[in-house]
């Protein structure tokens, strides 16, 4: 029966694309049967549309979250800090381009958002010190987003944070602190952030599930064949947040992955250590969120969190009597102002982070 929905929603995806003036990848010219590839070249396969048939953003607009009306309160966003900078990317309308080519005050970013496995990263869009654009090449890996930059055509695999194929192959990606909820909790959060609106220059409706509602449904497998027996998988599409150490390569690197069920319906901690790291991830199973910051702060001091409750945006408190946001920024006492360093971390669905960090 699972096989069976994953078909029927392979098929409705194609015929979406046929019927956007979308045509086959088979002559897409980053084939997947190159062999230079870092990752199994076996796995990566034509997603059913040609490179940039998912158009990315280039030039998006965007309002105070307060002037956003097109965003229903149990849909789910992504925001991306850059220091004093929050920006969100309702989930809804980058299911339609998955990537945006973006500015964050003097740095190039982009944001990219796998809707197969539900990861939204987002990194430095820079070349030798010059911004360059990503596109969507058309291709997958494990399900997951396969981003090209236009500047030197290598391939990155998305979830890996890395480049693939191509003349930057093996060049990690510098990426920026992440973090997703639904739209109720956004708006009580970071009622004053930049959010993207749907004035992308594409005649979409943003308001649709574009790969229907049922997608988001644990029980739900993802459109293409996992590379594993799907017998072990308990849920695909429960949603996940994986923790990376730092500083090491992706295949070496160890993981811990949290789930929202893991934490109370109020706002719980959960403290950790990943390589030489002390960490603490504060997560609410009601508001729908997790997120990680490093104990230690960048002068040496270590603090001692604990949770705050019913006083958003403020989740966080410490020994010193600072008050801190969802984003690790103190927002009273006598570090007001400073920020928490994030982990290395972004949330996905369960069957994404097995094929990437445990089953293989």
């Amino acid at each position: 029966m699972k096989k069976s929905n994953a078909l029927l929603l392979s098929s409705l995806f194609l015929l979406f694309t046929a019927c956007s003036g979308v045509t086959s990848n088979s002559g897409n010219d980053d084939s997947s049967n190159n062999s230079n590839w870092l990752i199994p070249n076996e796995q990566v396969i034509n997603g059913g549309v040609p490179k940039d048939g998912i158009p990315s953003i280039d030039d998006p607009k965007f309002k105070p979250t307060h002037e956003i009306e097109y965003v229903n309160n149990e849909r789910l966003i992504t925001g991306v800090r850059h220091g004093d900078i929050i920006k969100g990317y309702p989930h809804q309308v980058m299911d339609h381009h998955e990537i945006t080519n973006d500015q964050f005050g003097n740095l190039p970013v982009c944001f990219t958002y796998c809707p197969l496995t539900g990861t939204g990263i987002a990194f430095e869009r820079l070349i030798d010190g010059e911004p360059v654009e990503f596109g969507v090449s058309g291709l997958l890996f494990r399900n997951n987003l396969i981003p090209y930059d236009r500047k030197t055509g290598t391939n990155y695999s998305q979830m890996q944070m890395r480049g693939v194929n191509g003349p930057r192959k093996g060049e990690q990606l510098k990426t920026l602190q992440v973090f997703q909820t639904k739209w109720s909790t956004w708006k009580q959060l970071f009622p004053d952030a930049q959010v993207l609106t749907t004035e992308t220059g594409y005649n979409r409706d943003y308001s649709i599930f574009l790969y229907g509602e049922n997608y988001l449904e644990e029980d739900t497998p993802p459109l293409f064949p996992l590379t594993v027996d799907d017998k072990i998988v308990q849920t695909y599409k429960k949603r996940e947040y994986i923790v990376i150490e730092k500083d090491i390569d992706i295949d070496l690197a160890s993981t811990i992955i949290y789930t929202l069920q893991d934490f109370d319906s109020g706002i719980s901690l959960k403290r950790g250590e990943i390589g030489d790291t002390e960490y603490i991830v504060a997560g609410s199973s009601d508001l729908d969120f997790v997120i990680g910051f490093e104990k230690q702060l960048p002068d040496g001091t270590t603090l001692n969190f604990e949770p705050v409750q019913n006083s958003l945006p403020v989740i966080l408190k410490d020994q010193e009597g600072n008050r801190w946001n969802a984003m690790g920024r103190a927002v009273e006492g006598p570090r007001q102002g400073e920020q928490l360093t994030p982990t290395r971390s972004y949330y996905g669905y369960e069957f994404a982070f097995g094929e990437f960090f445990v089953w293989n």
